[in-house]
């Protein structure tokens, strides 16, 4: 038996359930715990072959790590998955997602997340993005562990399970982080996959990304570089490279030029190369974004973009992480919108 957590505030939940359906056949006995404040009747068919769906009434909406920490206290068997309502789990996710778990030092599983677009929508980029930290996952998993499952689809020991800070807003990198604490690792499973809609916006996409930015820098002040190291040597090397440096070092380094524009009287060989080579890279994100907006094709075009426009986000995330004004509630997005039929 394993659970299968779903916390889902005013979400859609009908074809979750024609999900889970749809996967039943594949699966071993599972329960289902919605955090919700809807109820929907469920298909018979489930019960009838071993999935036992519950519903944990919200009342009112608290954040998704107070979703999880009820759901937990519900949970009596030795794996627990956490999954959004808003993705789809291919038949066979499941199963793929539990089979690390056979190695003992295996603490964690970190499903795949894939983004359901074409490349013309202007969420390609977003797909694009995954793709690269898909692959991110599996060198980081191979080395020794992945630095944080997507809240998306992932599954951990139940006995690992502490609870959540009311107030987290990462809670998929504070679980992780409490895998990694105990002396486990966190495996990839690449073949566990769930699909969700893309942002029907960049200013959507936006909003997701300061938020997730806000939650890194909580995440921080709360878990110093130095605390990490202590626990895990070749942990904290790999949270060091992957996730340290790109929250404080390449968002900041968006200043560069300034000092640059400023000191070509001194060097003006070196400004005038530097000079040509911005240009060009702010010409190409231009002309990347331009074309995503008006569902051109990009390919390699959004590249440049969309990294000048992750660090934007990024900014903007330490910002209000700064000024206090960050929320544990996400931005609802109505992805379902924006899938591809």
């Amino acid at each position: 038996m394993i659970t299968l957590i779903i916390p889902a505030w005013k979400e859609q939940l009908d074809d979750k359930l024609l999900n889970l359906v749809a996967l039943s056949d594949r699966t071993g006995p599972l329960r289902v715990l919605f955090v919700s404040s809807e109820r929907v009747d469920i298909p018979a068919v489930l019960s009838a072959r071993g999935i036992a769906v519950e519903f944990l009434p919200e009342e009112q909406r608290r954040g998704k790590a107070k979703a999880i920490n009820e759901a937990m206290k519900q949970v009596e068997t030795p794996l627990v998955i956490f999954h959004d309502a808003n993705t789809v789990l291919q038949p066979d996710s499941i199963v793929r997602l539990c089979e690390p778990f056979s190695d003992p030092s295996i603490g964690g599983v970190a499903g795949e997340k894939r983004v359901q677009t074409d490349a013309s929508h202007p969420g390609a980029l977003e797909g694009y993005y995954w793709k690269y930290e898909s692959a991110r996952k599996r060198r980081d998993a191979n080395f020794y562990s992945v630095i944080g499952g997507a809240g998306e689809l992932f599954a951990i020991r139940t006995e690992l399970f502490q609870p959540l800070p009311e107030d987290c807003i990462l809670d998929d990198l504070e679980l992780s982080w409490q895998v990694i604490q105990k002396g486990y690792r966190i495996a990839y499973a690449p073949d566990a996959v769930t699909t969700e809609a893309p942002s029907g916006s960049l200013g959507e996409e936006a909003a997701r990304r300061i938020r997730i930015a806000s939650g890194a820098y909580q995440f921080l002040e709360r878990h110093s570089l130095r605390s990490i190291f202590r626990v895990s040597f070749r942990y904290g090397l790999q949270f060091l490279l992957r996730k340290w440096l790109r929250w404080f070092i390449w968002p900041f380094l968006l200043h560069v030029p300034l000092l640059w524009f400023g000191m070509q009287h001194y060097f003006p060989n070196a400004g005038r190369v530097f000079t040509s080579f911005l240009g060009a890279y702010l010409g190409l994100s231009l002309l990347g974004g331009l074309l995503s907006v008006l569902r051109v094709r990009v390919g390699w075009l959004g590249i440049p973009f969309y990294f000048l426009f992750l660090q934007y986000c990024q900014l903007r995330g330490w910002w209000r992480y700064q000024f206090g004004n960050s929320s544990v509630l996400w931005e609802k997005s109505d992805r379902s919108r924006n899938a591809l039929r």
